[in-house]
């Protein structure tokens, strides 16, 4: 019965994706806010339809990404992470990735038609629309990237990259630690069935990049670092509170 339940509920999110992101798809070009509003919908009644609750948090405040910035994700637990970004920011943002994932159907298409960047395996290229995105931040837009740059296998967290701190220097543009708990039990790795769960947004306080020179990316990096490694202990101290006594 569960396996039957979970197929009919892609099956309606599949049918609610054509005319929801078809209708983003042709928006997005005269109104990318309208077309942003509709996405996010989109992926709200997704995790609605499978019984996910998202609850955000913001340490420096509900408006803290109205001036723009590089999120940068402490975490990367779970495909559904991607869902959980767009449901669960206030905010229009852009991100990066990879030309494979912008042909996806509808999803990948309106996420390029909304101004995410596409790189491919060409060095001069990905270094143009990486400096793009900089130029996004700097104009007070929201970049969000990936502290580890792909998903943990093993629930630990992953080498740091230092490419978020590099673009939030070059933009002089605060940084806001993004950690999300809750998206791996919701599911797993290597399971295509998605659970019914609260999943947690957390952006931590804001950390100021002006007056930072790329000489400084190192101290940075290992403050994120710190941050993230922090969080993730707390996560853990909680799951491990609320696990029942044998």
């Amino acid at each position: 019965m569960e396996t039957l339940s979970q197929i009919l509920r892609y099956t309606l999110v599949t049918a609610l994706m054509v005319p929801l992101l078809g209708g983003a798809l042709l928006l997005a070009p005269f109104s990318t806010r309208g077309g942003w509003r509709i996405v996010r919908a989109w992926n709200q009644i997704v995790l609605r339809i499978f019984g996910v609750e998202i609850e955000a948090h913001y340490e420096g405040g509900r408006d803290q990404l109205k001036n723009g910035g590089v999120i940068v994700g402490l975490n990367q637990q779970s495909l559904i992470d991607p869902t959980v970004g767009y449901a669960g920011l206030n905010e229009r943002f852009m991100s990066i990735w990879n030309l494979e994932y912008a042909l996806i159907p509808f999803f990948g298409w309106v996420s390029f038609i909304l101004g995410w960047v596409v790189v491919r395996q060409w060095p001069a290229q990905a270094k143009r629309q990486i400096e793009k995105a900089a130029q996004f931040v700097a104009q007070g837009g929201l970049v969000y990237l990936s502290a580890e740059g792909k998903r943990s296998t093993d629930g630990e967290l992953n080498p740091y990259k230092k490419g978020p701190v590099v673009m939030a220097i070059s933009a002089q543009a605060p940084i806001h630690p993004l950690y999300i708990s809750g998206s791996r039990k919701c599911m797993p790795p290597g399971e295509w069935k998605i659970r019914p769960g609260k999943i947690v947004v957390r952006f931590l306080a804001p950390i100021p990049t002006v007056g930072l020179s790329y000489d400084d990316r190192d101290a940075l990096l290992l403050k994120i670092r710190e941050i993230g490694e922090n969080s993730h202990l707390a996560a853990a101290q909680a799951t491990a509170s609320r696990a029942p006594v044998l």
